[in-house]
């Protein structure tokens, strides 16, 4: 069982009036067992695992003390009355010194994600061209979730804490309170642990989609919290006041982490929006029970609606014994029409794109790692149209000559397939049908054993 926690970061402007992406998702692993202990550690530059490797035993359920106040049974009972559904129990609050809070984002993301996942991950992205060589993936991540935290709702205590001193009774204290409570009240009702919402089975992009929902909800119901209970004008008086204190963490993370950091929140609102629009907070309610599973669904709302449009499964075979001795497939994951999205928008802007991401029918990637610094990539698309994989594979190739510009050379071209080279490496494309192939490889012979196993693209 995984424990879930819902973060609150500060210092995330506002989207619109009251648009507000205060909130990050982590995952913690159960069974730790902790000793109580006070600290105070500086925690740059150490990342999560570094920490970890240092074997501090913090008991946090004993670092923070119980909270109960008339205000937040009053936003309590706000809540469930804008979003139409009951609390069994009333949330609970506790308060917590950021120290022991900054400790268990860390520790976080070390057992959400193994050094060795988080490195997969890291490589995958560098290999894509979405973040840079000397990028750090944990480091990043680790950055951005412990610069500015405020507090969270942890699915396992059912609780939100609340990092002690942060609060100020501010009117945005209040509304994004309302949204971390809309997080117990869903978990009450749906259980955000258990499938359908959490499925050990689900990639990157089913896990981005049902978060959204998630997410989606509890933006939409903060945002009438905020027009029925709160001075618009004092809110938006706040929101210039504190604008001067920056998220520099966020902003210097790569465009991708950026946006997928973002997503949930910002495209997650409109789609509980139009869910609400076609069937009020019923269908809401049924899209907990039958949770959206791509994150194509999310930015086009009425794939999901309509019912017709889920993910295709694309099936891959592990290729790794065909590749040789010293291979292993370190990651296999998912390229949602999100991740295609942001990867053409940051190489070929955002025309491309739209023409290269519309038409998402499903994904496979695997990342193979072979000897040295050798490594195979390889990337399987479902389109919804034939003309759909014919679109892709055109801006694709304009994707390469954009990241590599004067590098990039031309080894072979036909009507159906390229092969183009840059940075002593391979890219390989080919259109069957309503598929396509893409293959990175080191060297043409590495290239030719991996396409061996797919013997019905040229």
């Amino acid at each position: 069982m995984k424990k879930s926690l819902f973060i609150i970061l500060l210092a995330v402007s506002l989207l619109a009036v009251a648009e507000m992406a205060l909130v990050f998702h982590l995952v913690l692993g159960t069974g730790r067992v902790y000793k109580p202990v006070e600290f105070d550690l500086s925690f740059k530059p150490f990342t999560a695992s570094e920490l970890l490797d240092f074997n501090l035993e913090v008991d946090t359920a004993t670092c923070g003390e119980k909270l109960q106040s008339d205000k937040l049974d009053t936003i309590d009972k706000r809540v469930s009355e804008i979003r139409e559904l009951s609390f069994e129990k009333p949330t609970l609050f506790r308060e917590c010194p950021e120290s022991v809070v900054r400790y268990e984002l860390m520790e976080s993301i070390a057992e959400e994600s193994s050094k060795e996942e988080l490195e997969a991950d890291d490589k995958l992205l560098q290999a894509l061209g979405l973040i840079e060589p000397d990028e750090d993936l944990e480091e990043i991540l680790t950055d951005v979730y412990t610069e500015q935290v405020a507090g969270f709702y942890d699915t396992e205590s059912k609780s939100v804490t609340i990092v002690e001193g942060k609060s100020t009774g501010s009117v945005m204290d209040e509304v994004t309170m309302a949204h971390e409570i809309t997080h117990a009240l869903q978990d009450q009702q749906f259980n955000l642990e258990e499938p359908p919402l959490e499925n050990d089975d689900y990639n990157g992009d089913n896990d981005l989609a049902v978060l959204s929902l998630v997410e989606g909800d509890a933006m939409t119901t903060m945002l009438k919290y905020a027009r029925e209970y709160v001075d618009i004008a004092k809110l938006m008086e706040e929101e210039l006041t504190g604008s001067e204190v920056a998220s520099e963490e966020l902003e210097d993370a790569p465009p991708y982490i950026q946006r997928s950091l973002m997503f949930p929140y910002q495209e997650g609102m409109l789609f509980v929006t139009a869910l609400e629009k076609s069937g009020g907070k019923p269908a809401v309610d049924d899209a907990f029970r039958d949770p959206p599973l791509a994150s194509e669904q999310i930015m086009h709302p009425e794939k999901y609606i309509d019912g017709g449009d889920g993910p295709r499964e694309v099936p891959l075979s592990d290729i790794a014994g065909s590749l040789g001795d010293g291979w292993e497939m370190i990651n296999e994951d998912c390229m949602g029409e999100f991740d295609v999205n942001v990867w053409f928008e940051q190489y070929s802007g955002l025309i491309a794109s739209v023409n290269a991401a519309g038409g998402w029918g499903g994904n496979s990637i695997q990342y193979y790692q072979g000897p040295g610094d050798d490594y195979v990539l390889i990337n399987m698309f479902a389109w919804d149209t034939p003309g759909d994989a014919e679109e892709f594979s055109g801006g694709y190739a304009e994707l390469l000559e954009d990241r590599f510009e004067d590098e990039l050379k031309e080894v072979e071209r036909d009507s159906t397939r390229f092969v183009l080279e840059a940075d002593g490496e391979l890219f390989y494309c080919a259109v069957v049908g309503d598929r396509t192939l893409c293959v990175q490889a080191p060297d043409q012979q590495a290239l030719d054993t991996a396409l061996e196993n797919f013997p019905e693209y040229p």
